[in-house]
């Protein structure tokens, strides 16, 4: 499986494109959907993927759905979320009412989504935001912002749980470390050199 990233401007947040044969996958539909469209190769747009419903992860949810009718996969621990603009953030950071369409599909912990032949694990993560998700490949786990390159996600927002994250790290830790870290914010980098140099992974905090 391959995985491309499309940085977007701004709120630096990152949006991925999960390729298989020839289905793909829109992980956090931040980016514009031109940039999107440009990577895609004629694979056909199956699943966008949501690893937790923030403001600066959803930022083109609404063009993104009109544009592939793809169906939109959340965790069933964060499906409120899109409804409710105190949990995505929209009314903090800019007094918005944005509220989107529910998902068709409500995810769990150990679901398994199938893409071109290949299939993607999701493993639930909570902390971040209740229903925050990590997306497993065989070669990649895309991470959201439960865990950064060098970092951790916040959990002082809404539903945030600093001792659940901590929980879900653990849960990180035990993933083969040949494996690359594709986080929600900022660049990758293998999970081998997350558990050596991340202070939150690596016992320093």
């Amino acid at each position: 499986m391959e995985i491309k990233r499309i940085p977007t401007k701004g709120m630096a947040a990152n949006s991925y494109l999960l390729v298989s044969g020839n289905e793909a996958a829109i992980v956090d539909p931040s980016a514009p959907v031109r940039e999107v469209e440009k990577l895609l190769g004629g694979a056909h747009v199956r699943y966008i993927l949501l690893t937790h419903c923030h403001f600066d992860h959803v930022l083109t949810l609404d063009e993104t759905r009109r544009a592939f009718s793809a169906p939109l996969l959340v965790h069933e621990d964060e499906a409120d979320a899109l409804s409710d603009p105190k949990r995505s953030l929209f009314r903090t950071f800019f007094g918005m009412g944005k509220k989107f369409a529910p998902a068709e599909r409500l995810l769990k912990d150990g679901d398994g989504i199938p893409l071109g032949g290949e299939s993607v694990r999701v493993i639930s993560t909570p902390g971040h935001t209740p229903g925050s998700v990590c997306f497993l490949a065989d070669t990649f786990v895309v991470t959201g912002d439960t865990l950064f390159a060098d970092s951790i996600g916040r959990s002082d927002f809404p539903g945030g749980d600093r001792a659940a994250l901590f929980r879900s790290l653990e849960i990180l830790k035990k993933l083969d470390p040949s494996l690359t870290v594709y986080p929600g914010h900022e660049g990758s980098d293998t999970l081998e050199n997350v558990l050596k140099f991340n202070p939150y992974m690596n016992g320093e905090l």
